[in-house]
């Protein structure tokens, strides 16, 4: 038997690079690990003026089965708004989010999905009035939206994800407001999908069973 020879393997890059959308897009065991570039903008922010901030980090994908996902990002992050004295003043925070989404169409190269989840989050409190940071805190979030996902191949995807975020804490901008703070978050992020050994091999037993009839 002949070893595969350059034109294979440089077929078998190709097709990683290039591969056509097929079925099955967030089928069973399908994970995927990219990047994430947010905004974040203050609801109901009281006396303040709030104004979009941007922050970036890590996400996470994994298709517990086709329909069902479980989603997770790691972001750094900041809000942005400005005092009666208008000095314009930011809140740091990062956290650690984890959703379950159910993806309403797992066999098409664009995919729409409800999710909802929650996260861990640690910011620097904030004074409403002189924007001074008061005691570090961590705070409990729980978040939900419709995101949107587009597949151009079978390894790479591009995802919009719109949520809107609930706090259990009223120090996000300072204690405006009797209710706890929340915010809009949008997020945009690029991420490439690992495969089980099972998937590796039937993708270079096909392409070597093509080139062999060619």
């Amino acid at each position: 038997m002949s070893k595969p020879s350059f034109s294979f393997y440089i077929s078998i890059l190709f097709i990683f690079m290039l591969a056509a959308p097929v079925v099955g897009q967030t089928r069973y065991g399908k994970l995927g690990i990219g990047v994430d570039g947010s905004m974040q903008y203050i609801l109901g922010a009281g006396a303040v003026n709030t104004s979009p901030a941007f922050g970036g980090g890590v996400d996470m994908s994994l298709s517990l089965m086709e329909g069902l996902s479980l989603r997770s990002k790691f972001g750094v992050n900041q809000l942005f708004w400005k005092n009666d004295n208008k000095s314009s003043i930011t809140t740091d925070l990062m956290s650690l989010n984890g959703y379950l989404s159910i993806d309403l169409l797992p066999n098409s190269s664009f995919n729409v999905f409800p999710f909802g989840g929650g996260g861990l989050v640690f910011f620097d409190q904030k004074n409403e009035t002189t924007g001074a940071s008061g005691v570090s805190s961590f705070d409990i979030q729980y978040s939900g939206g419709l995101g949107f996902e587009y597949f151009p191949n079978e390894f790479w995807s591009i995802t919009l994800l719109p949520e809107y975020v609930l706090t259990n804490s009223r120090y996000y901008n300072g204690p405006l407001n009797s209710g706890n703070d929340s915010f809009f978050r949008v997020s945009l992020q690029l991420r490439y999908y690992f495969f089980d050994e099972s998937f590796i091999t039937k993708l270079l037993e096909a392409q070597r069973a093509r080139l062999k009839h060619k």
